[in-house]
């Protein structure tokens, strides 16, 4: 099984080993969230360890709502519409002459217009187009100066981060699966379960799988010696198993547990 499926939570189909490349992450995103609440970082003049997809991320996992403007970044924070304003006017942003002042100081006087350097080499009718768009969102917009901007951490009920749920919305969209439920929390020893997991994923080596990558095997099952191993054979098929399933459902008293004919 590869190593991405492994580490994807159990309700995803996954072992929940962690991932320390998503874990490292989640950390990272605490730092942006501690530069939000303007805690002081434990290392003085040291820049944020965080990288382009941390800053994607964080954008899309909380929400701003604007107050007086001085803690949200006029480019880099996604108060505009839930979008950075940098994603929204790119080309812009990179011709602006100062990226990292406050919305409050991009406001005040339409600063943010004197930043953009229209003799720069480059302006061409899309940067433009952008200035244009950015004024008609902007031109009525007005800060609530009586009180301070807000941030909600979109994946906590109480607003507020958590490294945990940092970790796991970043395997949101990953394939839903009933595995916590049918295998990880049944009662059996814990290299039962293990076995469950990989047979129901068709990743045990029966010889069929075997076959397939030329690697040596018995070709026929080594319980029936009739038909050819496979999952499918192993668990139904084989009249072994089937024997099995019998003993099971008449211990039980089940008759669903009897193999069909």
């Amino acid at each position: 099984m590869n190593w991405s499926r492994s580490t994807r939570p159990t309700e995803s189909g996954g072992l929940d080993i962690l991932h320390l490349g998503k874990f490292a992450r989640a950390l990272r995103l605490r730092w942006l969230w501690k530069e939000w609440e303007g805690e002081r970082r434990p290392l003085t003049n040291s820049d944020t360890p965080c990288d382009t997809t941390d800053r994607l991320l964080f954008a899309v996992a909380t929400s701003i709502t604007v107050g007086d403007g001085r803690r949200t970044s006029f480019w880099s924070s996604a108060w505009l519409q839930g979008q950075r304003p940098q994603d929204l006017a790119p080309n812009m942003f990179q011709i602006s002459k100062n990226k990292n002042k406050s919305l409050n100081e991009a406001l005040h006087n339409r600063a943010w217009i004197r930043d953009i350097d229209l003799q720069h080499a480059g302006f061409t009718s899309q940067h433009f187009v952008e200035y244009v768009q950015r004024w008609h969102a902007l031109n009525h917009f007005h800060l609530q100066l009586d009180r301070e901007d807000n941030i909600i951490w979109n994946f906590m009920p109480d607003g507020k981060f958590t490294t945990g749920s940092a970790y796991l919305a970043q395997f949101i969209g990953s394939t839903t699966t009933n595995f916590k439920r049918l295998i990880w929390k049944v009662w059996a020893p814990p290299k039962c379960k293990f076995f469950g997991w990989l047979s129901i994923q068709n990743r045990i080596w029966t010889s069929d799988r075997l076959q397939a990558r030329a690697w040596p095997n018995n070709g026929v099952c080594p319980l029936c010696r009739h038909s050819q191993e496979s999952r499918v054979h192993l668990f139904q098929d084989c009249r072994y198993t089937r024997h099995i399933w019998e003993s099971i459902a008449m211990w039980l008293g089940n008759e669903h547990l009897r193999p069909s004919a």
